[in-house]
């Protein structure tokens, strides 16, 4: 008689996750990591018992491209097709939970936050509306009527006024991070980005709540980070605190990472409205300065920031067109979005953390020998 040996749920969802193209598996309980507002599964789905974290990795030869500057549009594309395929597999990780019996929720990949007013998606259509009448004016051939005036200047101040009160830290539905280093697919670096063993930083996490009780994973005893602080060099903005430490604690593992600066500072260089500021020899993918010389080393950086908003509308055309995007991403999402329509301007933070000390060198110096994308 032959005997057909049981392959249990968790070996059934990991293999499924890594026959579909997940480069990284692994378990966590929900208990885990349920101290934290923002990585507790309950939010999302009652009565969650284990998490499934999967991860794929990027391109090195494309991330390379993208930090020497030599093409940008291969990153944009990478990282949306990345998306796709982390929601891809955790729909089928999903089918399979609710197939044995259990519920299951796959999660949103970024731009999927706790704080944003979902009321506040009214704005989106008014945004397009003022910039249609700004740009009309700036148009020689063109009069504005006394009605258009009117109500470009309502829905400006209207703007401005919201950007005064937009929160400058984004709080996620669920911190894929937390999942990732709790089921033992990386640690948290100098940076703060999740580090793993083969392939650094260079990774996007994605994640699937159940209400199976599964084995956990364990996480991994040694953190890969070599704390080089490449990614603090590597930053225009200036958000980490070149010296100063703060410790963070995930699933009992407890990690010293840079203490973070205003967060205005991440948001002005990433969000791609200003692509200089620490460093003059060379820039992020922004083309935008926006007469930007240095950012404000207090917390005025914050009023600052929301003023570069509303400056950027004011000036039409292709800076108003980054605001825009902006705000949809941040009040909708980008996972409905066609994998081309992803515009990442920096993250040197993460791009620069290659799978080993050698290719983490050669990425910082691709960056500063790159010069500025004017």
């Amino acid at each position: 008689m032959t005997v057909t040996k049981q392959i249990s749920l968790e070996d059934q969802v990991k293999k499924l996750a890594l026959d579909e193209g997940a480069a990284l598996v692994g378990i966590c309980s929900v208990d885990s990591i349920k101290d934290k507002d923002f990585s507790d599964a309950n939010f999302l789905l009652p009565g969650a018992q284990s998490i499934v974290s999967i991860a794929i990795n990027m391109d090195d030869e494309t991330v390379k491209k993208y930090l020497s500057k030599e093409d940008y549009l291969g990153l944009c594309h990478e990282e949306g097709h990345m998306t796709r395929n982390l929601l891809r597999i955790g729909d089928k990780i999903k089918e399979l939970f609710e197939e044995k019996g259990f519920r299951a929720f796959r999660c949103n990949i970024n731009f999927n936050y706790r704080n944003v007013n979902n009321t506040s998606k009214a704005v989106i259509p008014a945004l397009k509306n003022l910039i249609d009448l700004i740009d009309k004016e700036k148009d020689p051939n063109i009069l504005l009527t006394q009605k258009e005036v009117k109500t470009r200047d309502r829905i400006l101040k209207m703007v401005s006024s919201g950007f005064k009160r937009s929160p400058m830290r984004l709080v996620p539905n669920f911190s894929h991070r937390c999942a990732a280093v709790a089921s033992g697919l990386g640690r948290v670096g100098w940076s703060g980005n999740v580090i793993t063993e083969k392939y650094g930083a260079r990774v996007l996490f994605g994640s699937i709540l159940t209400d199976a009780k599964l084995n956990a994973d364990k996480p991994l005893e040694i953190n890969p980070c070599v704390n080089c602080k490449l990614c603090e060099k590597s930053c225009q903005g200036g958000l980490f605190a070149k010296d100063e430490t703060k410790t963070i604690k995930i699933a009992d593992v407890e990690e010293t990472i840079a203490k973070r600066n205003n967060y205005g500072y991440c948001i002005a260089i990433c969000s791609g409205m200003a692509g200089q500021n620490k460093f003059k020899e060379w820039s992020t993918w922004s083309p935008f300065r926006l007469d930007v010389d240095r950012l404000p080393l207090d917390d005025s950086i914050t009023e600052y920031v929301q003023n570069m908003y509303v400056k950027a509308l004011e000036k039409g055309g292709k800076e108003a067109e980054n605001v825009l995007r902006l705000i949809e991403n941040t009040f909708l999402g980008r996972n409905d979005k066609p994998a081309e329509d992803f515009r990442p301007t920096c993250g040197f933070c993460q791009l620069v953390c290659g799978p080993d000390i050698k290719s983490k060198k050669e990425s910082h110096e691709l960056i500063v020998n790159s010069g500025c994308i004017e």
